[in-house]
This record gives C-alpha cells, sequence and structure tokens, in this order.
C-alpha cells in the first residue's frame, strides 16, 4: 500500500502511528504548492521499523477496515483467514474464548506453540484477549521468518504478532466516532439425523432395550411428546456494542480516546460475556522534533458466564450433551428439583435442568494497561528510545452448586451433614517490560548503515488464592458474599473447606543489536543478534545466544529493469536464523515454574512404612536448557501493473531441536521417563502465498480479488523408538522422517451383508471381523491442517459495498466422538440416537451401510477409521453489506460521514463434517460449545 502525499511549502511532515500527515507553521494550514510523491508503508521489523521497500522480512498484514466492526469479542477470531500461514481456530462458541494460534506449524511437542503478542511495544500474550476491544486496533502484522522474530529472542520462537492501536494526527481536526452493532446468534446445524420420539421408541422396541420395549407399535404411532432439547438448551441469542472515539490534534499533541460497550450472550445456555473498555493514546513531541513521546493507557472489565465440563463426557455435567442425546420422549414438564429425579440415565436432559438452575460459574477480568516510550534525537543520526508498560490482570471467579442440586442431593454421603459447594478464586498478575535503545543512522554516499543496540527486562508475577466451602446452609447462603457457610461438624470430613495458595515469578533479561545495511536501495543485508537470559532455568543454562541474517535484492531498482513500466515491485528475500522458546510446558507463561524442572521435586504420599511418611519423587533434568527453533525463508515480493496486482510468495524450513520431551529411562533410577531436552526434532517445510488484484478501478467502482493460501509438511526425527506410539483408543504412530502421531487404526471397510458384523481391513488387504494389531495402519495425515487459507472479494459501487471472506483447512483428520455416541446402539435405552440406525442390518434389510444393532464385534470400531472425519471445511467466514451514505445527503448537518453495514459470520460451510463446527483446535470433538452463526446490523457515525 503506498500513501500520497502532497508536499508543502512550509512546514513539516510525520509519519506516526495512524495519524494524518499535515504541515503546519504558526497553528495554521498552508496550501500545498509541489507535486505529489509517494510515501511508502511502514512495517515492523523487531524493535523497530522500516518501509517495505527495505524489509527483508516475511510478514503478513491486516489494516483496521478488515479488524473494526466485526461481531466478535476476542481479536484473534476475526483476523481468521486473513493472514497467510497463520492457522487461527476456536475450540468454542464460549464468547471471548481464546483460539488457537498456530504459525508455521509445531516446533515443540509439549511446550507452549502460543506466538508473542507485541501490543504496542508491549509484549504480551493472549490469555486475557477478551478484556480487548478490536475495536481500538489500527492494524495486526504477524512476523513470520528468523530475520523478524530473533529480535525478540527467547519469545519469537512461536513466530510474533505486532497489533498498533490507534492514535491521533498532528494539526488534524477533533473527530467524534459513534459505532455501534446490534444481533442474534444461532446455534448451526448438525447432520446426524437424530430420532425423534417416535423414531427413538421404534428403535428401543427393535433393539429390546428402553422405554419402547414395552409399548405396541399403535402406541409408539400415537406417542404425543417428543421434545427438541438442543432448542431447550440453545437459544438465539442477542448481541450489541456500542463505541465512542474522540480524535484530536494540536501542533505537538494528539490523541485518541474510545470507550466501548460489548455484551454478547451466548447461544448456549447460562453462558455469556459483558466488557467495558477504555484506551487513551496521547503522542507528542517538540518543536524541534528532537524529543518525541507516547503514552497509552487500557482498561478493560468483562464478566464472562461460562458452562462447565464442556468437551467431556459428564452426563450430569455437560449441557451440550443433554441438548444433542437428550431422549426426545422425555418432556421438560418431568422435572422434579430439589433432587427428585430418578438416577436413569435416559433422565439426563433433567438432570442438566436442574444443573442450568443451581450451578452457575462467572470470572470478573480486570486489565490495565500503561505503555509508554520516549525518543530523544542525540544528534542527526543518534537516537535514544526507552519503553516502560505495566500490566495488572486481576481475575476473581465465582462458583457454585446450590445446596437443592440433584448432584448435591444425589451424591450425598450418609455422614454429610451439609450439601451444596461455593468456590471463590482470585488471582493478580503483574507484567512489567523496560527497554533501553540506542540507534544509529548514517548514509554515506550510495550507502546507508543503520545501527542498533539495547538492553530489556521483563518481569512477571502472579498469585493466586482459591477457597471452597464444602457444604452450604440455604437459609442464609447469599452466592459471593461468605455468608451461610456452616460451622465444622464433627466426624463430618465432608464439611471441611478446601483452601489453596500459589504465586510464581519468572524474570528475563536480554541484550540485542541489530545491523541494516542497503546500497542504492538495490541491495540490503540485515543481521541481528540477541542474548537472552530467563530464570527459568539453573543459573548454569538460562542464558541463550539467538540470531539472525537477511538479504534482499530490489530488482525492480535495477537499471535493465528501467523500461519495464508494468514492474512497480519486484524483491527477492532470503533468511535464516534462530529462536529460543523458554516455555518448556503448554499453559500459561508460569505453567513449569513451581516446582523448577532442573531440580528433583517431592510429594508426601498416603503409603508409609514402619510409621514413617511417605515420599514420592520426580526426577528433574539439571541440564534443561532453550528449545531453539532455527528457521530459513526466501520469498518474493511484487506490485506490478501500475500496483493493481501485488503479492508476496514464500517458501521456509522451520525446524525445533532439543525439543523438551519425557525421554525413556532405565526404571533402575525409579522412574520409567525423565522430561529433558530431547534428542528430537520436529521440522516443518512449507511455502505461502499471499496476493490481490484490483480487477476493475475507476471513480465509481472497484472490485478486488484477495486470497492467500499455505501448505506446510510436518517431520520428527530421532524418536527414542520406532515406530513411537502413542495412547490406547485411540492410537497414534509416529517414525522418523514422517508426520508426527499419525492416525493408527484399523480401516473400516462396511458391513457383512451375511451377519450384520462390521469388516475391517487386515494387513493383506483381505476383509476380517476380527482385527488384530498387526492390521493397523499410519494415515497420511494428522490432526494439524496440511493446507489452510482464506480469499475474498471487496467491492464498491457509488457508496455500496460488499465485502466477504472464506477460510479454509484441507488435509487434516478429527475424531467425531458425538457422531459415534449417537451410531452406537448400546445407547438406546438411555440417550438419544441418529435415525440412520432404523436402516440397521437385519435378516430381511442386508444391503446396508448400518451395523446390526446386536453386531458382536462393535467394539473394534474404537480403534477404527469409521469415526475418523476428513475434518477439511470452506466456510463463509464474514460477509458484509453496505452503504456509505453520500456526503451530499449529509452537508448541511452535523455529521461528516455515515455508513450503515449488515453482516453475518459463519453464515455457510462445506465439509464432510457432520457435526455442528467443522472447525476445531483439538483432533477430536465430543460434547464441545460450536461456535455460533451471527448476523449483525452497524452504523458508523462522525462528526
Amino acid at each position: 500500500m503506498n500513501v500520497k502525499l502532497k508536499l508543502l511549502s512550509t512546514g513539516v511532515l510525520f509519519f506516526l502511528g495512524s495519524a494524518s500527515l499535515l504541515a503546519q507553521e504558526n497553528g495554521r494550514r498552508k496550501k500545498d504548492t509541489a507535486d505529489v510523491k509517494d510515501i511508502e508503508e511502514v512495517v515492523v521489523v523487531g524493535l523497530k521499523s522500516t518501509t517495505k521497500k527495505q524489509a527483508v522480512i516475511s510478514t503478513a498484514k491486516i489494516e483496521s477496515e478488515k479488524i473494526n466492526n466485526r461481531p466478535n469479542s476476542n481479536l484473534m477470531n476475526i483476523a481468521q483467514g486473513q493472514l497467510a500461514g497463520v492457522n487461527i481456530s476456536t475450540g468454542s462458541g464460549q464468547p471471548g474464548a481464546k483460539p488457537t494460534v498456530v504459525i508455521r506449524g509445531f516446533s515443540t511437542i509439549n511446550g507452549n506453540t502460543d506466538p508473542l503478542y507485541v501490543i504496542d511495544g508491549f509484549p504480551t500474550n493472549a490469555d486475557s484477549f477478551r478484556s480487548l476491544n478490536p475495536n481500538d486496533v489500527e492494524s495486526m502484522e504477524v512476523l513470520k521468518d528468523a530475520s523478524a522474530t530473533a529480535m525478540y529472542g527467547n519469545r519469537g520462537a512461536n513466530g510474533v504478532i505486532v497489533i498498533r492501536t490507534k492514535g491521533g494526527g498532528f494539526a488534524s481536526k477533533t473527530v467524534f466516532n459513534y459505532r455501534s452493532q446490534i444481533g442474534v446468534s444461532t446455534l448451526q446445524n448438525n447432520r446426524y439425523n437424530m430420532a425423534d420420539a417416535k423414531q427413538l421408541l421404534t428403535l428401543e422396541k427393535m433393539a429390546s432395550a428402553g422405554k419402547g420395549v414395552g409399548m405396541t407399535y399403535d402406541e409408539i404411532a400415537n406417542f404425543n411428546v417428543n421434545t427438541n432439547w438442543l432448542d431447550y438448551f440453545f437459544n438465539p441469542s442477542l448481541l450489541q456494542s456500542h463505541d465512542f472515539g474522540i480524535t484530536t490534534g494540536g501542533q505537538n499533541l494528539s490523541s485518541y480516546t474510545n470507550v466501548g460497550y460489548l455484551e454478547q450472550q451466548g447461544v448456549l445456555s447460562t453462558t455469556g460475556l459483558k466488557r467495558f473498555s477504555l484506551r487513551t493514546n496521547v503522542n507528542g513531541k517538540t518543536n524541534n522534533n528532537k524529543f518525541t513521546y507516547r503514552v497509552g493507557v487500557y482498561a478493560g472489565l468483562s464478566r464472562n458466564t461460562q458452562a462447565s465440563s464442556l468437551g467431556t463426557g459428564g452426563v450430569n455435567q455437560n449441557l451440550v450433551i443433554g441438548g444433542l442425546r437428550g431422549a426426545p420422549y422425555i418432556s421438560p414438564n418431568d422435572y422434579v428439583s430439589g433432587g427428585g429425579i430418578s438416577a436413569n440415565l435416559v433422565n439426563t436432559p433433567l438432570f442438566l435442568m436442574d444443573k442450568e438452575r443451581t450451578y452457575k460459574s462467572a470470572t470478573d477480568d480486570l486489565r490495565l494497561d500503561l505503555t509508554s516510550e520516549a525518543n530523544y534525537k542525540i544528534t542527526d543520526e543518534l537516537t535514544a528510545t526507552m519503553r516502560a508498560n505495566a500490566q495488572l490482570l486481576s481475575l476473581d471467579g465465582n462458583s457454585y452448586q446450590t445446596p437443592d442440586a440433584w448432584n448435591s442431593v444425589y451424591f450425598k454421603a450418609s455422614n454429610q451433614t451439609w450439601i451444596g459447594w461455593e468456590t471463590m478464586s482470585t488471582s493478580r498478575q503483574f507484567n512489567f517490560n523496560n527497554l533501553y535503545q540506542l540507534s544509529y543512522s548514517k548514509r554515506i554516499g550510495d550507502h546507508k548503515i543503520d545501527v542498533l543496540g539495547g538492553y530489556e527486562y521483563n518481569n512477571y508475577m502472579i498469585k493466586t488464592t482459591s477457597f471452597t466451602q464444602n457444604g452450604l446452609n440455604p437459609k442464609v447462603w447469599v452466592p459471593g458474599t461468605g455468608t451461610g457457610y456452616p460451622a465444622f461438624v464433627a466426624g463430618d470430613n465432608y464439611n471441611v473447606p478446601n483452601v489453596s495458595a500459589g504465586q510464581s515469578r519468572l524474570n528475563m533479561y536480554s541484550y540485542f543489536a541489530n545491523l541494516d545495511y542497503d546500497y542504492k536501495s538495490k541491495y540490503g543485508v540485515v543481521a541481528n543478534v540477541r542474548r537472552d537470559a530467563t530464570s527459568r532455568f539453573s543459573k548454569d543454562n538460562r542464558w541463550g545466544t539467538f540470531w539472525s541474517v537477511g538479504a534482499r535484492w530490489n530488482i525492480n531498482e535495477e537499471n535493465f529493469m528501467k523500461n519495464i513500466e508494468w514492474v512497480n515491485i519486484l524483491k527477492i528475500r532470503g533468511s535464516y536464523g534462530t529462536a529460543g522458546n523458554q516455555r518448556i510446558v503448554d499453559g500459561t507463561i508460569f505453567a513449569g515454574l513451581n516446582p523448577k524442572a532442573y531440580l528433583n521435586s517431592y510429594v508426601t504420599g498416603s503409603n508409609s512404612y514402619n510409621g514413617t511418611q511417605a515420599l514420592g519423587i520426580s526426577l528433574g533434568y539439571p541440564d534443561l536448557h532453550w528449545e531453539t527453533t532455527k528457521q530459513w525463508n526466501a520469498g518474493v515480493d511484487f506490485e506490478l501493473f501500475k500496483r493493481r496486482l501485488r503479492g508476496t510468495f514464500d517458501v521456509y524450513e522451520k525446524k525445533g531441536v532439543e525439543i523438551f520431551y519425557p525421554w525413556p529411562q532405565s526404571y533402575l533410577i525409579g522412574t520409567g521417563a525423565v522430561n529433558m531436552n530431547s534428542p528430537i526434532d520436529l521440522k516443518n517445510n512449507g511455502i505461502e502465498i499471499n496476493f490481490a488484484y484490483d480487477v476493475i478501478k475507476n471513480s465509481n467502482l472497484t472490485l478486488t480479488l484477495r486470497g492467500n493460501g499455505a501448505m506446510n509438511k510436518e517431520r520428527v526425527y530421532n524418536l527414542p523408538s520406532e515406530p513411537l506410539i502413542d495412547g490406547t483408543i485411540p492410537m497414534q504412530y509416529s517414525v522418523n522422517g514422517q508426520l508426527y502421531q499419525a492416525p493408527y487404526v484399523y480401516h473400516y471397510l462396511g458391513v457383512n451383508q451375511s451377519n450384520g458384523n462390521l469388516l475391517f481391513e487386515d494387513a493383506n488387504g483381505n476383509p476380517t471381523e476380527t482385527p488384530t494389531t498387526a492390521d493397523l495402519k499410519p494415515l497420511k495425515y494428522g490432526f494439524n491442517p496440511k493446507f489452510q487459507g482464506g480469499f475474498g472479494f471487496d467491492l464498491d459501487y457509488k457508496g455500496w459495498f460488499v465485502n466477504t471472506t472464506f477460510t479454509y483447512v484441507a488435509k487434516v483428520y478429527r475424531y467425531d466422538y458425538d457422531w459415534a455416541s449417537v451410531m452406537d446402539p448400546s445407547n438406546l435405552g438411555s440417550f438419544n440416537v441418529s435415525a440412520d440406525l432404523l436402516n440397521a442390518w437385519t435378516p430381511t434389510n442386508t444391503n446396508t451401510n448400518i451395523p446390526s444393532l446386536k453386531a458382536q464385534n462393535i467394539n473394534y470400531d474404537g480403534l477404527s477409521d469409521r469415526f475418523l472425519v476428513d475434518g477439511s471445511y470452506l466456510r463463509l467466514r464474514n460477509v458484509q453489506v453496505g452503504y456509505n451514505v453520500p456526503k451530499s445527503l449529509i452537508k448541511n448537518t452535523f455529521v461528516n460521514s455515515l455508513s450503515i453495514t449488515l453482516q453475518a459470520e459463519n453464515l455457510v460451510t462445506w465439509s464432510k463434517w457432520k457435526g455442528f463446527d467443522a472447525e476445531s483446535n483439538i483432533g477430536s470433538d465430543q460434547g464441545r460449545y460450536p461456535s455460533p452463526r451471527i448476523y449483525t446490523l452497524g452504523f458508523d457515525i462522525k462528526f
């Protein structure tokens, strides 16, 4: 993207954040007197910025128009399908849920795979992104290759996402902006073909199980209860958001302030999110421009109400199971409060009706961010920079189960006096970042040299407490107040409170340097080195050195290209380098700190010998150190035909070495494995492409096609055994040089037409009813997509606009345990099943693909690929239709601009997946919260 600016006769030009660019003299605007020239797009390169023309890095970027006004409460969900090589997938429809973000595949096995997030220069993580307001974001840029990530050293191994929030412009008018959205969310449909009440009763009669056994076919035909439990537990939900912003700027000071409110109810009962946010960004400078500064303040407060036990098989806990598998001949009118429901599995939806009324869980999330940066030009060539950033994250949780809950009454012990429970938890996290940097820039003839060096310190601290009161007095208990907690009753061990507390601290120190050389804007070389230390490792191993080199060739600047007018930009670039990962245990940044993984740890045991207390030991690994990611990248950037066709193409290899893994040991040392830096290498090779083409571009009509795609191939080396087989049901298979943890299954062939049993393929390709371990086979693809990307178009005609974004993934498998459960005839009499079972094999119905309801070998399908589904999908992720009201219609009003937008999210999905949601961030689905379909109407007014 190029920004056209007019050079002015007097004054100074500034380019800062998202500021407007104007010249000013004595506080008054001056008319332009010179020709139009181009100022190139600025891209972030680690801890500095440069022009896109001079960058050697692989990056992907989206601007505010693709981020703002989308009906998603989590910023990263909005970016899905818009960034080449970045796989974003959400595993929950919970409003504000954190998605999984993977950049160019995995380079660790048990470690954390989250990228580093840098918001206005502040390194942070995505654990509390639900408290951030996406409408504050000006741009999001993903740094993918070693030349870009090496400057972040110990945190750049999984890639870096740089987020810049909005700011005001110097010498600009005061602009007020009000944005509003209202909408509704609905549940996506499944294709399990669930049975209605009459069909289920018929199936039960056929299988001699459940209520249908004692009914005649006439009684079944006249049965008049048919409950749709999905409609009971899932309902259309409302969404509303409001933002009011003020942008202003004087000669030396500019500011952006925005206040936002979001309320999004979940489609699943008892879930939702409310968020209030306030952001203020201030930019300033002196008259001589030697000193510039930036200060940002953000406050976000959210309340998240959640459902528990999602993704599990808990029939008395998971509301999704009640919605999908609740027997339709059970009526909500059968519900009895106070624990009076019969403990029969067929009453599962009634159990969950009770939980819906007697269990609540909510988390209040307060996020306070302070970001600051000061720059002082010591000389024309030498600039000093200081950043100080701080963040406070405060979580307060309250969960309870009332004394009259069915789960409280049914599981009451014989000597238990009080029942019900309440948990109150708190977490206080403080993060601090401090950076000092000197940069030197010198041009000597055709040569330009930039040198940068600095020091960075990061500190993370957390304290947590949790208190669970077991037993509540229903007469005086009030949720969240601490009242109604009975005194301890002697002999009642269930009435003892559970109390826990913890704290952790992590320190990181870094020294870094950067050298950037340019010759005639044709050739460039960039080198980075960073020395990092972390308190996660012992003193002997806490330091690591990471580096990168990169180069570029701007071919379009060569003399032999001067007469080729259709080539505007053509650049070849490449890089190689390393980055470190110190988050060797998955989870938050504090995971794996206590106990220290390099020390032996002991826990007290319940067994004792000769009156002494037992101790359990977990062996540490004294030489524990960094995982390292090595990466090379080669790419091409191009802009052709007066920039109507533009894009990038990249080829890369990313390899994680010395991966943290439980390496097998002799049991003579007391354990079968020790977590250590292993010889395992995990390698990813891939290609990426990103393009945009202006098909039509004139004063009345513009039509732009855009798309991106990526292919990633994963391989593993130096395994402790070959093959390495993990799991029981299901199983995964790994060999050196191939995919890590490929599905290891029997191949399901269908139904034996002679007896209705299941048929599988043996090792020789023949059908068998009784497969053995010798018949297990690894599949070609795994649980992470080999292909992913997105595409769409942007159409604008005389104020009307239509924008679309499609997303896709391909060559990926997932187990559909929901499908398996509704196709399991053993669930008849307890749960609803698919009506497809009506076509099950019988002696008179042999031409079918549904096994007999009484198949003798049904248990073999657990290790088969019968319910292992191709999870590839194509989704219309977002479509917007809107209208920018002509200025002529609002000329004499206080309104400067007005736009109206109607949009839909997750509108249509094409996939072989039968469940609610083809998108997932895990390898199997059971009773999970699907992402909803969302429709919104929005207004954007500036005045």
